[in-house]
Protein backbone atom coordinates (compact mmCIF):
# COMPACT_ATOMS: atom_id res chain seq x y z
CA UNK A 1 0.00 0.00 0.00
CA UNK A 2 1.29 3.21 -0.83
CA UNK A 3 1.35 6.55 1.34
CA UNK A 4 -0.87 7.68 -0.77
CA UNK A 5 -2.96 5.12 -1.17
CA UNK A 6 -3.83 5.89 2.80
CA UNK A 7 -5.26 9.79 2.07
CA UNK A 8 -6.52 9.95 -1.47
CA UNK A 9 -9.25 8.03 -3.87
CA UNK A 10 -10.36 8.35 -6.92
CA UNK A 11 -13.52 8.70 -8.27
CA UNK A 12 -15.33 7.80 -11.43
CA UNK A 13 -18.33 9.49 -12.55
CA UNK A 14 -21.40 7.59 -13.37
CA UNK A 15 -20.86 7.89 -16.79
CA UNK A 16 -17.53 6.45 -16.73
CA UNK A 17 -16.29 9.78 -18.64
CA UNK A 18 -13.54 10.63 -15.99
CA UNK A 19 -11.88 10.31 -12.85
CA UNK A 20 -10.92 12.37 -9.63
CA UNK A 21 -8.03 11.92 -7.22
CA UNK A 22 -9.69 13.61 -3.86
CA UNK A 23 -9.05 13.07 -0.69
CA UNK A 24 -10.82 10.25 1.04
CA UNK A 25 -14.08 11.63 3.12
CA UNK A 26 -13.27 9.68 5.82
CA UNK A 27 -9.51 10.60 6.61
CA UNK A 28 -10.98 14.50 6.42
CA UNK A 29 -13.72 13.64 8.91
CA UNK A 30 -11.23 11.51 11.12
CA UNK A 31 -9.25 14.91 11.48
CA UNK A 32 -12.13 17.07 12.41
CA UNK A 33 -13.55 14.51 15.19
CA UNK A 34 -9.28 14.01 16.55
CA UNK A 35 -8.96 18.17 16.09
CA UNK A 36 -11.84 18.07 19.39
CA UNK A 37 -10.35 16.38 22.02
CA UNK A 38 -6.90 17.51 20.93
CA UNK A 39 -7.24 20.98 21.21
CA UNK A 40 -9.24 20.35 24.59
CA UNK A 41 -6.36 18.58 25.90
CA UNK A 42 -3.75 21.49 24.28
CA UNK A 43 -5.73 24.23 25.61
CA UNK A 44 -6.51 22.55 29.11
CA UNK A 45 -2.75 21.24 29.61
CA UNK A 46 -0.49 23.68 28.00
CA UNK A 47 -2.50 26.64 27.69
CA UNK A 48 -2.33 26.60 23.99
CA UNK A 49 -4.46 29.23 22.12
CA UNK A 50 -3.62 26.78 19.25
CA UNK A 51 -5.81 24.16 20.46
CA UNK A 52 -9.12 26.50 20.96
CA UNK A 53 -8.37 27.59 17.06
CA UNK A 54 -8.33 23.26 16.52
CA UNK A 55 -11.96 23.38 18.11
CA UNK A 56 -13.58 27.07 17.15
CA UNK A 57 -12.06 26.74 13.46
CA UNK A 58 -10.57 23.95 12.09
CA UNK A 59 -12.94 20.93 13.54
CA UNK A 60 -16.12 22.44 12.38
CA UNK A 61 -14.28 23.53 8.73
CA UNK A 62 -12.73 19.61 8.46
CA UNK A 63 -16.78 17.93 9.33
CA UNK A 64 -19.17 20.51 7.13
CA UNK A 65 -16.44 20.05 4.15
CA UNK A 66 -17.14 16.71 2.86
CA UNK A 67 -21.10 17.90 2.97
CA UNK A 68 -20.35 20.75 1.05
CA UNK A 69 -18.11 18.94 -1.45
CA UNK A 70 -21.10 16.16 -2.18
CA UNK A 71 -23.75 18.76 -2.13
CA UNK A 72 -22.94 21.46 -4.03
CA UNK A 73 -19.57 20.77 -6.16
CA UNK A 74 -20.43 16.99 -7.14
CA UNK A 75 -17.83 15.37 -4.86
CA UNK A 76 -14.45 17.33 -6.83
CA UNK A 77 -12.08 18.92 -4.71
CA UNK A 78 -11.76 22.58 -5.28
CA UNK A 79 -10.64 26.04 -3.82
CA UNK A 80 -14.34 27.31 -4.00
CA UNK A 81 -15.46 24.21 -2.17
CA UNK A 82 -13.19 25.01 0.81
CA UNK A 83 -14.57 28.50 0.51
CA UNK A 84 -18.02 27.73 0.42
CA UNK A 85 -17.45 25.70 3.75
CA UNK A 86 -15.63 28.62 5.53
CA UNK A 87 -18.45 30.80 4.91
CA UNK A 88 -21.55 28.31 5.78
CA UNK A 89 -19.64 28.17 8.92
CA UNK A 90 -18.60 31.50 10.04
CA UNK A 91 -22.59 32.23 8.89
CA UNK A 92 -23.97 29.22 11.70
CA UNK A 93 -21.36 30.53 14.34
CA UNK A 94 -23.02 33.93 13.67
CA UNK A 95 -26.40 32.99 14.14
CA UNK A 96 -25.75 30.64 16.68
CA UNK A 97 -24.25 33.48 19.26
CA UNK A 98 -27.25 35.89 17.71
CA UNK A 99 -29.51 33.23 19.63
CA UNK A 100 -27.52 33.03 22.08
CA UNK A 101 -27.53 36.72 22.67
CA UNK A 102 -30.87 36.81 22.57
CA UNK A 103 -31.92 34.17 24.74
CA UNK A 104 -29.50 35.81 27.85
CA UNK A 105 -31.16 38.76 27.16
CA UNK A 106 -35.00 37.36 27.75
Amino acid sequence: MEFSEIFLETVETLNGRSRVRRVKTSFILVCGLSFMPLGVYLFIAYEMMFGGTLVMFLAPCFLIYPIIRFFFFGGKDSVAAVVTTVVVEEVTKGIIKDVLKDKSKK
